[in-house]
C-alpha cells in the first residue's frame, strides 16, 4: 500500500509518518508539504525513518498540477495540510480560505482524477462552533471562527467522494502532546511550555470554559487504524477528553507546585465546547487509556532542560 500525507512534515503529520512507517502493510509514504511552518527539524534527529520507504515532495496544496502528479500510484491519502494558527483563528479570513477551503478543493479534484482508493480528511470540532449542550455527530455545524468556517467548507468538497471511495471526515479535538515538528501555540502545549520554563501561565477568562481534546498518540493510533477498518464513509468525531481550563491548570499545579496562574479578561464569557466520544472510531484505538496527569508527566520528560 502506498500512502500520501499532505502536511506530512507538520505537527500531526510528522508523528503520523513515524506511526505509519512501522506498518508492514505500507510500502511507501509520500510526505507532501510546502514547509510553510518551517518544520525542517522533522528531517533531523535520532528518530530515524526507513529511507527506502519515505519520499518527500515539496509542494503547495493549491498546486493542482503537482498534486495530480504526486498522486500517481497512491492508494490512500491523508489530508492534514491546513492553516491553523491558534489563537488567531478569527483573523484574516483569506489566509484560511486559501488553504483549508480551496486547497482541499484542489486535492479533491486531483483525487477524482486518480486511482486513489481511500481518503482520510482531518477536520476539526471547531466546525461545531461554541455549544452549550454536549456535541454529538448529529449536532448541526455552527462555526464561529474563520478557521472553523474554512474547515467546514473543506468538508463539503470531501463529501463528493462519499459514494466513490471509502472517505472519512475525522473531526479532531484540540491536539496536545509531543511531536518532532512541535506546535507551542496549542492550548495545553503552551501551558506546558510556560509552566516548565517560566513557572507561570496566563488564563484567558475565568477558566471554567471547556474544550474537547485529543492526545497526539491517541490521534495517530486512530488515523493509522482507519487504513484497514471497515467503517462506512462519513463524518466522525475524534475526542479523547473534555477538560476545563481550570482542570488543566490543576494538573499542571501537581506537576509544577510553584506554578503561578494569571487571569485576564475574567469578565468575558469564553467560547466552549464539549464533544461526546464517537465510539465508532474511538474503539479502533487499543492503547491503554491514560489520565491527563500521566500524559503531561511524560510530556515533561521531552523538554531538553
Amino acid at each position: 500500500m502506498k500512502v500520501l500525507i499532505t502536511g506530512g512534515a507538520g505537527y500531526i503529520g510528522s508523528e503520523l509518518v513515524h506511526k505509519l512507517a512501522i506498518n508492514k502493510e505500507i510500502t511507501e509514504i509520500v510526505i507532501y508539504d510546502n514547509l510553510h511552518r518551517g518544520n525542517y527539524h522533522f528531517f533531523t534527529g535520532v528518530r530515524k525513518l526507513d529511507s527506502q520507504k519515505i519520499r518527500f515532495i515539496k509542494g503547495d496544496i493549491l498546486d493542482g498540477r503537482k498534486l495530480r502528479k504526486s498522486l500517481e500510484g497512491i492508494d490512500t491519502v491523508y489530508h492534514l495540510a491546513a492553516n491553523v494558527t491558534t489563537p488567531f483563528a478569527d483573523q484574516n479570513p483569506h489566509f484560511f480560505e486559501q488553504v483549508n477551503h480551496w486547497g482541499t478543493a484542489e486535492l479533491i479534484y486531483a483525487v477524482e482524477q486518480s486511482e486513489v482508493t481511500k481518503l482520510i480528511y482531518l477536520s476539526s470540532v471547531s466546525v461545531y462552533g461554541s455549544q452549550e449542550e454536549m456535541v454529538t455527530i448529529d449536532t448541526s455545524l455552527q462555526p464561529k471562527t474563520f478557521y472553523g468556517i474554512s474547515k467546514m467548507r473543506g468538508e463539503e468538497h470531501v463529501r463528493r467522494l462519499f459514494n466513490k471511495i471509502p472517505t472519512y471526515i475525522v473531526r479532531s479535538g484540540n491536539v496536545y502532546g509531543y511531536s518532532k515538528a512541535m506546535r507551542i501555540d496549542a492550548v495545553i502545549n503552551k501551558f506546558m511550555f510556560d509552566a516548565h520554563f517560566s513557572s507561570r501561565i496566563t488564563i484567558n477568562g475565568d477558566g471554567n470554559q471547556y474544550r474537547a481534546f485529543v492526545e497526539m498518540g491517541f490521534l495517530v493510533d486512530a488515523l493509522d487504524a482507519i487504513i484497514n477498518c471497515e467503517l462506512p464513509s462519513g463524518d466522525y468525531n475524534l475526542v479523547d477528553k473534555n477538560l476545563s481550563v481550570l482542570e488543566i491548570s490543576d494538573v499542571l499545579k501537581t506537576i509544577y507546585p510553584s506554578l503561578e496562574m494569571i487571569f485576564v479578561n475574567q469578565h468575558l464569557k469564553m467560547r466552549e465546547i464539549k464533544v461526546e466520544r464517537d465510539k465508532r472510531i474511538n474503539q479502533l484505538v487499543t492503547r491503554k487509556e491514560q489520565s491527563l496527569l500521566e500524559e503531561l508527566q511524560s510530556f515533561k520528560k521531552v523538554f531538553a532542560f
